[in-house]
């Protein structure tokens, strides 16, 4: 059995696509013009080149893997109260 026209048309509500693109026209154009304020005036002064080295330096990976350790410990505590627990 068809379907009248009328049916059909009223599934979808009036205006809704017109919604949608005024929405992603707005973040676009939003995103577009706040761009200059992500400009970082910092990134290029002595003190954040000598945090770049510092944190970049040659202790790179040792610290990495000291601040990255506590993760599975913790998830594999989390995942252990998670199963337990009833």
């Amino acid at each position: 059995m068809r379907r009248p026209k009328e049916l059909s048309r009223q599934c979808v509500r009036p205006g809704t696509m017109r919604k949608a693109a005024t929405r992603v026209g707005a973040f676009l154009i939003g995103t577009a013009v706040a761009a200059p304020a992500w400009a970082c005036t910092l990134c290029h002064s002595r003190t954040a080149e000598e945090v770049r080295a510092a944190v970049f330096g040659p202790d790179f990976w040792s610290n990495l893997g000291a601040l990255s350790l506590p993760v599975p410990i913790l998830l594999g505590a989390v995942l252990l109260v998670r199963n337990v627990s009833p």
